[in-house]
């Protein structure tokens, strides 16, 4: 019988090992989604008051990071759901040994809606954003009047939105969007001037003409930042996970849940649920365990839940289900 036996690591591995586990630097620059954010208070997060930017899809954070130790007056937040990428512009904000940036994993049209307060922006960019070309993809698209009237509404007054894309139908479909928006918005023609990764793929692709939108606020668009929800837990006296029966929700709000996991020996339970609310979905993982107060029912730990209504109605469904089982 031969055994298998692991080689020898050689110093080039472990160089990359460490390199990959400490690909990030440091962690100081990165906001977990938490309940205490909503709504975005500045002074708590950077401890000063100061012009705020946002970039929306950050990618690498070569722009980012450029744009946050060219003005170190100003503070900057960047939105990005990709997590490699989120790693890789920490790394860079850490080389860079930077204070006044910090990195989010959040869907833009939440993040405004939700986290921003309103006129609370001194600047809004985003460069090169998914065109969605396909037009069953089209809903996919960003910059819709909706989206541009919420930036409008977080924007302070006289303060711009900078887009830039290299897919000339995207620019006109976003100029055909802009009015009612409280917007004017000017277009043009720009070579290659940023140097991130994706210009640098159209430029070697041998694309010399980008599409620069920039929309000046002239008008407010008064969206008030609803409000977040602190996700109750429940505790619940009996209950047969065996027998727990959950009903799906259709509508305006969507509750869809899938399997429901239950290991017997540790009383534990996890129900897997997608909410689709605003035209955005979150997935979301609701624990059943029992505990000293009977069974509790709230988010699994470590699960990245936005506190809206429909994750909350998720909850209190799941917790509903419990508490009929035990009947």
């Amino acid at each position: 019988m031969v055994f298998w036996q692991p080689r020898a690591v050689t110093d080039l591995q472990v160089s990359r090992l460490m390199k990959n586990n400490y690909a990030y630097g440091s962690l100081a620059a990165f906001l977990p989604l938490e309940e205490r954010l909503f709504p975005f208070d500045q002074q708590d997060v950077f401890g000063r008051s100061a012009p705020l930017e946002v970039e929306v899809g950050f990618g690498t954070g070569e722009y980012l990071v450029r744009m946050a130790a060219a003005s170190p007056e100003r503070d900057f937040l960047g939105f990005e759901q990709c997590a490699k990428r989120i790693l890789k512009t920490l790394r860079k904000i850490h080389e860079a040994r930077l204070t006044n940036v910090r990195l989010m994993r959040l869907d833009a049209v939440w993040a405004f809606r939700y986290l921003l307060r309103e006129r609370s922006l001194a600047r809004v960019h985003c460069l090169f954003p998914c065109p969605w070309p396909k037009k069953r993809h089209v809903r996919h698209r960003l910059f819709s009047s909706p989206f541009l009237r919420l930036a409008n509404s977080r924007l302070a007054d006289g303060s711009e939105f900078y887009v830039v894309t290299d897919h000339a139908p995207y620019a006109g479909w976003i100029a055909e969007n802009v009015p009612g928006t409280g917007f004017d918005m000017t277009a043009g023609v720009i070579p290659a001037r940023f140097d991130t990764k994706f210009e640098r793929k159209w430029s070697a692709a041998g694309q010399t003409e980008f599409f620069e939108l920039v929309f000046a606020k002239t008008d407010h668009q008064d969206l008030p930042q609803p409000g977040v929800y602190a996700m109750k837990t429940y505790f619940i006296d009996q209950a047969d996970c065996t027998k727990i029966r959950l009903e799906n929700v259709w509508g305006p709000l969507t509750i869809k849940f899938g399997e429901l996991l239950y290991d017997p020996r540790m009383k534990k339970a996890v129900v897997d649920a997608v909410v689709s609310e605003d035209d955005r979905s979150q997935h979301m993982w609701i624990v059943v365990v029992h505990a000293d107060k009977g069974w509790c029912v709230c988010p699994a730990s470590g699960t990245v839940v936005l506190p809206t209504e429909g994750a909350q109605k998720a909850i209190d469904l799941v917790a509903q289900a419990v508490r009929e089982s035990g009947v």
